[in-house]
Parts: C-alpha cells; sequence; structure tokens
C-alpha cells in the first residue's frame, strides 16, 4: 500500500511539472533569490564591517607619532617627550582637518604645562580657522608671553592684521616670523602680499621671490613677484622723470 502512494506522489510530481514547467523555474527562481539575498546581506555586512574597520584606523591615526617625530618635537617645542608627543597629535590633527582632537590635544598639553607655547599657538591657528579671530589673537598674544620667538604666532597675528586690514602691522608681525623661520613659504607669501598693499614693490618682490623658491609649484607666487616687479620698474621710471 505505501509503495502504491509513492508511485501515485511521484506521477503527480511528474505530470505537475510537464504542465507546469514554470514551476520548476519559479522553484529555482525563489531558491536563487533567496542565496542571492543571503549572499547581499552577508557582503553589505562584510563591507560595513570593513569601513568600520578603516574608520577606527583612521581615527587613531592622528594619534600615531614615531620616535623620530618626538625626538624632532623635543627639539623644535622645547618640551619633554610626554608633551611633544601630545604636540605632535595636535598637529597632525590640524593638518587632517579635525579641529576638535587638535583642540582637546593642544589643551591636554597646556594641562601638563600652564606655558606651552606652542599649544597657545594650536589653539590660535584652529580658532582662526574657525573664524573666532579676536580669540585666536588673544592666543597668539599668550603664546608670545610664553615664548617671545614662538614665529608661528607673530605669523597668527600678522594674518589677522592682514585681514583686518592693517597692512602696516602685519608687515611688522610677519618680518618678525620670517626672521626667527626662514623656511615657510606662506609666511614670505603673506609678507610680499602686505609690502604690495603699501606699495613698497621691490621689498614685495623680494619676499615674494622667496616665497615662490621655498614653494615652487605654486603659480600664485611667482604671477604676485612679476607683478611687483613690473610695478617696481614702473614706479622708478615715474619717480626718475617727475
Amino acid at each position: 500500500m505505501e509503495i502504491v502512494i509513492i508511485i501515485c506522489l511521484a506521477l503527480a510530481l511528474y505530470l505537475l511539472l510537464r504542465h507546469y514547467p514554470d514551476a520548476k523555474n519559479f522553484k529555482l527562481k525563489i531558491n536563487k533569490e533567496g542565496i542571492m539575498k543571503i549572499v547581499g546581506k552577508f557582503s553589505r555586512k562584510k563591507a560595513k564591517v570593513g569601513a568600520e574597520i578603516v574608520a577606527e584606523i583612521d581615527k587613531g591615526h592622528t594619534e600615531v607619532v614615531s620616535p623620530v617625530e618626538i625626538e624632532q618635537a623635543v627639539a623644535d617645542f622645547d618640551e619633554n617627550p610626554e608633551i611633544a608627543e601630545i604636540l605632535c597629535q595636535a598637529e597632525k590633527a590640524a593638518e587632517e582637518n579635525d579641529l576638535r582632537l587638535a583642540e582637546e590635544k593642544a589643551l591636554q598639553a597646556i594641562a601638563k604645562n600652564k606655558r606651552c607655547a606652542k599649544a597657545y599657538a594650536i589653539i590660535g591657528s584652529i580658532a582662526y580657522s574657525r573664524g573666532q579671530f579676536q580669540e585666536a589673537k588673544e592666543a597668539y598674544k599668550t603664546a608670545l608671553k610664553c615664548n617671545c620667538n614662538l614665529g608661528e604666532a607673530y605669523f597668527g597675528l600678522g594674518q589677522i592684521d592682514f585681514r583686518e586690514e592693517n597692512f602696516s602691522g602685519a608687515i611688522d608681525f610677519l618680518l618678525k616670523s620670517v626672521i626667527l623661520e626662514k623656511g615657510h613659504a606662506e609666511w614670505y607669501g603673506e609678507l610680499g602680499k602686505a609690502h604690495l598693499e603699501v606699495r613698497q614693490y621691490a621689498k614685495a618682490a623680494k619676499a615674494l621671490k622667496r616665497a615662490a623658491s621655498l614653494d615652487i609649484d605654486n603659480k600664485e607666487y611667482r604671477e604676485l613677484a612679476a607683478q611687483a616687479e613690473e610695478k617696481q620698474r614702473s614706479h622708478s621710471i615715474y619717480t626718475r622723470y617727475r
């Protein structure tokens, strides 16, 4: 009896598939779609996990400081290795535009040394980036109280004066910055632009040519240096024949 029932069921299934061939395809389609959904879920989960891992790596990247960097920072910032490492982390975060982390690290450095000039200068730069110019000015001034030979604090104050169209004041600060540190193209560039504003073309050309030599790919510095030289020549001819 059981054999007869099995034979009948097999026959019924055969007839069903024969008369409705799509049934088999439908079944396969369901299975395939189900499998693809599972695979898709797994792939998405895998991609999400991968993205999370990358984000964690990127998040921690700013805090990775090599022994060589710490050694150089100790010399540059005149701080002990622990604070020098924190300042390096702050600078890296600022370079990657993570201003929150940069500020957090700078404040951490100040908590360990209340006269940490570099940390105040970093806070000044962060405030400037946020458009908080008065706060930036106060931070730079505090940095100079802690270290009167900190070039970047003079540069920051020069930038603020330039923005406020106090070009004479900007020149004074920017000139001090390049006297203290001679390797920054941007500092010479800003100094040259300030000299242009007050029609000191010879000094502008000199500063801008120096900026162009430090940053050879900067087209703006080359063009401004050429303009300054041309205005210097025109001004000299005009003065000679007056």
